[in-house]
C-alpha cells in the first residue's frame, strides 16, 4: 500500500525566525491556521483545535530550528521545510500519509491539497507580509 503526499511550496518575503515563529509557538500558529500547545520540542504531545473537526492530537517528531518541523496530526504527518534565499523564503509543507484506499483518507486528499495552496499557507503569508 502506497501513502500519498500533499507537497505545497509557499514563497514568504521574510525571515525564516519569523517563519519559524509563525509555524512552531502557540501564538503563530494561532495568527493563521488553529490554536494550540505547541513547542517545537521532539517529543512534545499537543492539540490543535480544528474546530468542527475537533482537538488533533499531534506529536513532534522532527525539529531542526530554523528549518525542519515535523508533527503527527492525527493519523497523518505535516513536515514542514523553510529554505532562506535572497528574496526570503519558501516554505514547503509536506502532509503525508493519505491512503487514497479508504474514502476518508481519499476525500481529505482531494480537498486539502486546494486548501493549503489556496487559503491556509496564503493566509500564514499573508500574517507575516502584514506584521512586517
Amino acid at each position: 500500500m502506497a501513502l500519498e503526499t500533499v507537497t505545497v511550496d509557499q514563497r514568504i518575503a521574510t525571515t525564516a525566525d519569523r517563519v519559524w515563529e509563525r509555524i512552531s509557538t502557540p501564538e503563530g500558529i494561532a495568527k493563521w491556521w488553529a490554536p494550540g500547545d505547541i513547542q517545537p520540542v521532539l517529543g512534545h504531545e499537543f492539540t490543535l483545535d480544528m474546530n468542527k473537526w475537533g482537538q488533533q492530537p499531534c506529536k513532534v517528531i522532527e525539529v531542526v530550528p530554523l528549518r525542519r518541523l515535523a508533527y503527527t496530526f492525527g493519523n497523518w504527518e505535516l513536515h514542514w521545510t523553510i529554505t532562506q534565499d535572497e528574496g526570503g523564503c519558501v516554505l514547503r509543507l509536506e502532509h503525508k500519509g493519505f491512503d487514497l484506499s479508504k474514502d476518508q483518507d481519499r476525500f481529505a486528499f482531494e480537498n486539502m491539497g486546494n486548501g493549503w495552496k489556496s487559503f491556509v499557507l496564503p493566509r500564514l503569508a499573508s500574517s507575516l507580509v502584514a506584521t512586517a
